[in-house]
């Protein structure tokens, strides 16, 4: 979908628990979240995730559930109110391939770097496994220690994904590390939740001629190295609402980008850009229309960014002007919104082909 691209990102172990009822309660909007834990895991029947104020969602896990147990304290807060508990019941779980960085490059079919453990770290060499199954060409940097993996609670029809990390893995990575990759040239490089000090280095190293910033949460608060200090090289940054509002700086972040998408789940997509006049225009785009409730809201963010940046380049978009036409990215956010739609019924790792989503948008609807 890219042509000669690469993706610095993580690929981690999903463990994805569906739950039953909406996280926050009813009536209340969906969460799309990442936050890191630490785990307390103890010999118990349920597992109960806990906020620094006392909040918490008690989970009832399925018979089969392999673990973990106890109690997992989250480093962000819910959007709960203090010390409120929301009990859910946990209907099914599985794991699966996970991480941004192998989510886009499965979806554009671009090579991916990314960390490991040892070879005999069992983690490792599940989440090596899955990268072949799901045909991802992976490069991999072995480090000293386990492979890191996510605990993702999806509420489906409610539209809400919790993931929380368990994170040393992707961590550990140094420049060094990387710089053998960063000295191939490629067409387009795509730096997708890498810790903003390795960011920095992917960004501004040459030979790319399109960089894409996809950030995570913790992209987003790290005020050692804030996203403003790494944003001159990017031409296109994607993220979520709640990374969005959580940038420091955001409005002098979004004058530095050539094209600025902001997504919000059922409530659609942003985009800021200059036309060919210099003009800055902002386009929104509705989410795209669906017949059913989703099955799985997982994968949704990376399939929208996967084929709004497929279209640009299809499009013949060079982001040495600096410029488009807004034709061109309503037509990006459009097909964009119909890929995270058809991604909600996978259920599952996995991405629409392009013929699907154009077949899609013809319709106007997934039905």
């Amino acid at each position: 979908m890219l042509g000669n691209a690469r993706v610095f990102g993580p690929a981690y172990l999903d463990r994805i628990l569906r739950v039953d009822s909406s996280l926050l309660g009813e009536g209340a909007p969906p969460i799309d979240q990442s936050m890191g834990g630490r785990p307390r895991f103890i010999d118990c029947p349920g597992l109960t995730l806990i906020d620094r104020e006392g909040s918490a969602l008690d989970l009832q896990l399925p018979d089969d559930w392999p673990g973990p147990r106890g109690a997992v304290e989250l480093e962000r807060l819910l959007a709960l109110e203090p010390a409120a508990t929301n009990f859910l019941r946990g209907e099914s779980w599985a794991d699966e391939l996970g991480g941004m960085g192998a989510g886009i490059a499965a979806a554009t079919g671009a090579e991916l770097v990314t960390a490991l453990g040892p070879p005999d770290d069992p983690a490792s060499a599940a989440i090596e496994g899955l990268l072949g199954e799901k045909g991802v060409a992976a490069r991999i940097v072995r480090r000293d220690r386990p492979a890191d993996w996510t605990l993702v609670v999806s509420s489906g029809a409610y539209c809400d994904t919790l993931a929380i990390g368990f994170r040393d893995c992707l961590q550990s990575l140094t420049a060094d590390d990387l710089a053998p990759f960063l000295a191939e040239p490629t067409d387009v490089r795509i730096v997708a939740a890498l810790p903003n000090r390795l960011a920095a280095e992917a960004l501004k190293a040459p030979g790319a001629r399109l960089r894409v910033f996809a950030p995570a949460m913790r992209n987003a608060i790290d005020r050692d190295r804030p996203i403003l200090d790494l944003i001159e090289p990017v031409d296109v940054l994607c993220c979520n609402h709640l990374e969005w509002e959580a940038t420091a700086d955001r409005e002098e972040v979004a004058a530095r980008l050539s094209i600025l998408v902001v997504t919000e789940g059922p409530a659609g997509s942003t985009a800021r850009f200059a036309d060919p006049s210099g003009s800055a225009r902002s386009i929104r785009v509705p989410a795209f229309p669906r017949s059913r409730p989703p099955r799985d809201t997982v994968r949704a963010g990376e399939a929208f960014v996967s084929f709004f940046l497929g279209t640009l380049i299809a499009r013949g978009w060079r982001s040495e002007s600096c410029v488009a036409e807004p034709e061109l990215i309503r037509e990006a956010m459009t097909r964009a919104s119909a890929a995270a739609a058809l991604t909600l019924d996978l259920g599952g790792f996995g991405f629409p082909t392009p013929e699907r989503v154009d077949a899609a948008v013809a319709r106007g609807v997934v039905d």
